[in-house]
């Protein structure tokens, strides 16, 4: 693996964010050492630099402060070493964590590949300089998601009921119906007017990011079709965070169709 020229393609950089949770650019301070008592003994040799952050490219949240401090990354096995001076973008994942921050390369680009995102990025609300990637990759998702699901709609809760059904466990669904209004059909054999949607009421660990329909709430459904026993109750249920999702976002289903 070698360093990707400047001008890189949109997909190799998307592809790059989905593969790094934590990208940077930063200039080399120390080659062979570390900033990390922690650091494995084994692993500081010419593949390993300490790294100073001059720009956070994206990251968790916890992490999007790090301009200004010395992070230790272990360099991929099969790319160039580098030397005290070297600037580039690096993409990394998470190694040791503590007073420090040791990281595992992924990959890099040089500096100037990405010189172009920062630069827009001061020019933004966007907060960091791959949040546009970031909003690309979240869109391709929805899009793939859509596809998987059996009818997208745009409809409005206009009803909401406990179906009463036992819970077997503790981590029951709880099941409830919404009643959707539905006006528009996207995708699947749903006629426009009420349906049924049954959805998880139970907040536990399984269930609680699955979307909870609120009265009059307006929106586009992605829904997944029932089986056995809760077919008698409803055609489709929620099943995932992303089933839920603003009307305006049937332009991304649109554009990735």
């Amino acid at each position: 693996m070698t360093d990707v020229s400047p001008g890189v393609d949109p997909g190799r950089l998307i592809e790059l964010v989905r593969q790094a949770p934590l990208s940077f650019v930063g200039t080399v301070t120390r080659v062979g050492g570390t900033s990390l008592a922690a650091f494995p003994a084994d692993a500081r040799n010419e593949r390993t630099a300490v790294v100073k952050v001059t720009e956070v490219l994206h990251a968790p949240r916890a992490f999007r402060q790090l301009a200004g401090s010395e992070v230790t990354v272990q360099l991929a096995p099969d790319d160039d070493l580098l030397a005290v001076g070297d600037t580039r973008a690096f993409f990394t994942r998470g190694l040791i964590y503590g007073e420090g921050l040791g990281l595992t390369e992924v990959a890099r680009l040089p500096a100037e590949a990405v010189q172009g995102h920062v630069s827009l990025a001061a020019t933004t609300a966007d907060e960091l300089p791959f949040s546009s990637v970031q909003r690309t990759i979240r869109n391709q998702d929805i899009a793939a998601h859509a596809a998987e699901a059996d009818a997208v709609v745009i409809g409005a809760v206009v009803g909401l009921e406990d179906l009463g059904l036992p819970a077997h466990s503790e981590h029951a669904p709880l099941w409830w119906r919404a009643t959707l209004d539905v006006s528009h059909v996207e995708a699947g054999p749903v006629t426009p007017g009420r349906t049924g949607v049954l959805y998880p009421r139970s907040e536990d660990v399984r269930w609680y990011r699955v979307p909870k329909p609120a009265p009059g709430q307006l929106g586009l459904w992605l829904l997944h079709d029932t089986s056995g026993d809760l077919a008698e109750q409803a055609p489709y249920r929620l099943l995932h965070p992303d089933d839920y999702q603003p009307v305006q976002k049937l332009a991304v289903l649109r554009e990735g169709s």
